[in-house]
């Protein structure tokens, strides 16, 4: 069908257009499927995109903290679970009836405990990264910024409060050794209080890098995102606006022939 008629042919191209371009919308489910349908909007929703991106990026790196602070803190627990010990060990040794045989049991009972503090000093490590050999400060980006998890050379500050000396031989040295055992469980008590506010810190950041996340991914959704009950809507029009056009391109046809064979 050839038609004449200019505008009617314009009319029946923009109706075809807009068909193709709803239906391409519906296909995708996406209002913006390139810089043609909103260059404003394209460009916006790429950089919420890229944003998303690094936050859930950002978050994995602050719960990995979480987990790294965790394993610190149950290593600091489980030396603090053996310095218990001894203190109850001291308190026992200092008991004046106590004899050399009974002293020596003793001693042999709080060599083991400070061979699982030795142990868990040695042992204590995170994806292959040992948590006590060293003072350090472990930094997790979170895309704004990095939050840190500071951790101890425990075995130099253990030693500097001469917690591997003890002695139980007399009532005199276990009570030296009760006084050195008490400030070694203050020093890790303090350490445990530390990476457990930095474990804090980390899971906060986390919740606060997941929340933006939801709100960008809902911003982004309102930008791109296809209105389908809209989108269908325009759709039925567009279609019959296309059916009208050609309808009425061909009735004009029609009446031209007539007019023509008339005239004939």
């Amino acid at each position: 069908m050839k038609l004449n008629n200019s505008t009617g042919l314009n009319s029946l191209n923009q109706a075809q257009q807009q068909q193709e371009g709803l239906l391409k919308k519906l296909a995708t489910a996406r209002q913006i499927n390139s810089a043609a349908d909103d260059a404003a909007g394209l460009q916006i929703a790429n950089q919420l995109g890229s944003s998303i991106s690094a936050k859930g990026q950002g978050e994995r790196n602050a719960y990995d903290g979480v987990s790294l602070a965790r394993v610190y803190e149950q290593g600091l627990q489980g030396i603090n679970d053996n310095l218990g010990e001894l203190n109850r060990l001291a308190v026992v040794a200092g008991n004046g009836i106590y004899g050399a045989q009974e002293r020596q049991a003793l001693q042999k009972e709080a060599d083991s405990y400070l061979a699982n503090i030795q142990q868990t000093i040695d042992n204590t490590e995170f994806a292959g990264k040992k948590l006590f050999g060293a003072d350090a400060s472990v930094a997790f980006g979170t895309g704004n910024g990095s939050v840190n998890l500071t951790t101890t050379d425990v075995q130099t500050a253990l030693q500097n409060e001469d917690a591997f000396n003890i002695d139980f031989s007399s009532a005199t040295s276990a009570e030296q050794s009760l006084t050195r055992i008490t400030d070694s469980i203050e020093l890790i008590g303090s350490l445990q209080a530390q990476a457990g506010a930095e474990a804090n810190r980390f899971a906060s950041a986390g919740s606060n890098l997941n929340n933006q996340q939801i709100a960008e991914s809902a911003a982004r959704s309102r930008i791109e995102d296809l209105d389908f009950a809209k989108a269908t809507s325009d759709k039925t029009a567009a279609d019959i606006l296309s059916q009208s056009s050609t309808s009425v391109a061909m009735q004009a046809r029609i009446q031209q022939q007539q007019a023509l064979t008339l005239l004939g």
